[in-house]
């Protein structure tokens, strides 16, 4: 249902470190395993614009909201864009499916995700 990796500590010297190629990432807290966001994209660029202090304070940003804690992030690569989005919507689809609603920060997308991803 979920990425099928470890999760790396959520800093910015991590993020930086990944490849900027197109895939999939979910931002965690590394403690529970809990999800809170499915993001897609460019990888890099997605882990860096959602920790708008580098990470000096575990802080995270999603959507304007923020969150502090011990967070994480894994992520799955695809060849192109369009195969990101089909892949969020798929682990989108899943976790609704599990949960019964959305991943925390993804609930601030409600309508154009739930309206592009036909729950």
């Amino acid at each position: 249902m979920s990425i099928h990796k470890r999760w790396s500590s959520y800093t910015k010297k991590n993020s930086q470190s990944e490849a900027d190629t197109f895939g999939v990432y979910e931002i965690g807290d590394i403690d529970t395993g809990a999800i809170l966001y499915i993001g897609e994209g460019k990888i890099r660029t997605g882990l860096l614009a959602h920790s708008p202090d580098g990470g000096r304070n575990k802080h995270v940003s999603v959507f304007g909201s923020s969150i502090v804690g011990n967070y994480g992030y894994r992520y799955e690569e695809t060849t192109s864009k369009e195969k990101a989005k089909a892949l969020q919507t798929k682990y989108l689809k899943l976790f609704k499916k599990t949960y019964g609603s959305l991943p925390r920060f993804n609930q601030k997308q409600g309508e154009t995700t739930t309206s592009e991803v036909h729950f």
